[in-house]
This record gives C-alpha cells, sequence and structure tokens, in this order.
C-alpha cells in the first residue's frame, strides 16, 4: 500500500481540487480543468499550483494566458511548469497562422 503524502498543511479540500484538475489534465479533458481550475482559483486565488494547470488547460482551449505572470511566477519549484506553459503558447501561437 502506498503511504499517503504529507501536503504541508494544506487545507484538504484544496488538495482534492488539485488532484481533480490534475486529473482533467491527464484524461486530456483541458475544457473542464480550464473551468474547475477557474473556479478553484475564486476560492485559492495565490495557488500557484491551481494557476499553472489553470494557464496550462488554457493554451489546450486557446485561451489568453497572461505571460508576465507567468514570468513573474518562475521559481525553482515552478519553473518546469512555467517553461511547459511558455512552450506551449507559442506552439498554440506558432499554428495560428
Amino acid at each position: 500500500m502506498r503511504k499517503k503524502r504529507q501536503h504541508d498543511g494544506m487545507p484538504a479540500e484544496l488538495v482534492a481540487a488539485l488532484g481533480l484538475v490534475w486529473g482533467h489534465l491527464n484524461a486530456y479533458q483541458y475544457e473542464e480543468a480550464y473551468a474547475l481550475a477557474s473556479g478553484c482559483l475564486l476560492l485559492w486565488p495565490d495557488d500557484e499550483k491551481l494557476s499553472l494547470m489553470r494557464d496550462f488547460a488554457a493554451t489546450e482551449v486557446l485561451e489568453p494566458v497572461d505571460r508576465q505572470r507567468l514570468y513573474a511566477m518562475r521559481t525553482p519549484q515552478n519553473a518546469a511548469w512555467v517553461d511547459l506553459v511558455l512552450r506551449r503558447l507559442q506552439y498554440a501561437c506558432d499554428n495560428k497562422a
């Protein structure tokens, strides 16, 4: 049996919300992930994980993403997510033409 992960004092509801958004992303259900993450950000507006997952889903459904905010969010912990979202944004822009 797997050990439960420690979530550094995160509320159980936030952990569940992150898991649900992640599940939609893994199932390629980007519209649902975007809608759910956007709603969850109304409850937890400062959560970087939710914000990055919403931004990733937004790139897939061609919703706007604030690049300046993404650059400002770059930290050693989430640099890979920021790079992924920026690459997807660039891909979407390249294929628009």
